[in-house]
């Protein structure tokens, strides 16, 4: 069975960054349900929060997934889990964020799981590692490509390249 193309938006701010996001990507390709395609670069980015935090380590990752958008949810919930992210403060300092950036064209918009993420569009943390694994990412709602959102964000969202994409 041919799975539907994912984009996970990877980022970390407490502890190691670069190794909660890479060991969070050891943990989804252990998943029978998963196939990794592509991760983009690491980046080290600013918090887009008004809490005052660590910048964050960020990446996403392309994968293939043999199910549904909300057992996808449920998969990366529970890695955060695992890994020790306690939800306290929204939008605050976290060990691990796994996000549903975009699940193949769908378009969901339920209390549990909004795809594509809404916030998408408004985050160079996102914006740029997806663009990096493929330049021609449409928007399934706003049907622009994201590149086209990066020269709508201001400069205050810094984000620097720590590694190559693997």
């Amino acid at each position: 069975m041919k799975g539907n193309i994912a984009f996970i938006g990877i980022g970390s701010n407490i502890g190691d960054g670069v190794a909660n996001c890479l060991a969070s990507i050891e943990k989804i390709k252990k998943d029978k349900r998963a196939e990794i395609l592509s991760c983009s670069s690491l980046y080290r980015t600013s918090p887009v929060s008004k809490i005052e935090q660590e910048d964050f380590i960020n990446c996403a990752i392309k994968i293939s997934w043999n199910d549904t958008p909300f057992s996808l949810l449920s998969f990366l919930n529970g890695i955060e889990r695992e890994m020790g992210r306690i939800r306290v403060i929204k939008d605050g300092p976290r060990t691990i964020d796994l996000d549903i950036l975009l699940f193949g064209d769908a378009v969901i918009h339920t209390p549990s799981l909004i795809i594509p993420h809404p916030e998408l569009h408004r985050r160079k943390f996102a914006l740029v590692p997806c663009i990096e694994i493929d330049p021609t990412l449409v928007h399934p709602v706003y049907k622009r490509e994201l590149k086209t959102f990066l020269d709508e964000i201001g400069e205050n969202q810094r984000i620097f390249r720590l590694t190559d994409g693997h």
